[in-house]
């Protein structure tokens, strides 16, 4: 017995949508999908991609100065950062120091730095709208990626804000001791045949 045509469309729709659609980010996971460390962070979308605010010192009673947005490539294993200022923030890079970092598990196990470089092979880093005021010690934000397997861990966004004493720091909840919590664990793909043998059971 053939298939009636709706049902062999509805299959169609099934299985392109979850190949064609990444999944949305649900803190503590992130969006399974990829990005480009470009210092261009139009690909990024700020209501998908959203993973933590980001406040002053890292303390919760204290301003939201930035966000930090994830995507993970789950065929490379490479996970993607985009650390936002707020509209009433100004990102700073100090000379002297290292400002911009992400960390997992313990501030000291950095796994990208303003120092990575961009090469096109994690860990990249890139700076968002430097000198953008005019100033080439202000920013925007900024764009990185690092390797990383599957698993359960915390996760340490980092990055300076200017402050009229000089750079503070804007950071993720738990600073300095932890982070977030970061769970990455790759959606299966469900095959053709699966998702008909899933529906031919509904209609017998």
């Amino acid at each position: 017995m053939r298939p009636h045509p709706w049902i062999v469309a509805l299959v169609g729709l099934v299985v392109g949508g979850a190949a064609a659609m990444p999944a949305m980010a649900a803190p503590p996971q992130a969006t399974y999908a990829t990005a480009s460390v470009d210092g261009i962070s139009g690909e990024w979308d700020l209501v998908g991609d959203f993973f933590s605010l980001m406040y002053r010192a890292g303390k919760t009673n204290k301003p939201v100065e930035s966000r930090a947005y994830l995507r993970y490539d789950c065929t490379d294993g490479v996970m993607y950062v985009l650390v936002l200022m707020e509209p009433t923030s100004v990102g700073y890079i100090d000379p002297l120091a290292q400002t911009a970092w992400i960390a997992i598990n313990d501030q000291n196990n950095k796994m990208v730095t303003e120092n990575a470089g961009d090469d096109g092979i994690a860990a990249d880093f890139q700076w968002i709208g430097q000198g953008y005021d005019g100033n080439p010690q202000h920013v925007r934000g900024y764009e990185a990626s690092f390797a990383i397997g599957q698993g359960s861990y915390t996760i340490i966004f980092h990055v300076d804000v200017v402050d009229v004493n000089g750079g503070q720091t804007s950071a993720s909840p738990g600073f300095p001791g932890t982070g977030p919590a970061l769970t990455i664990e790759c959606p299966t793909v469900k095959t053709d045949n699966e998702t008909w043998g899933r529906l031919k059971s509904l209609y017998r």
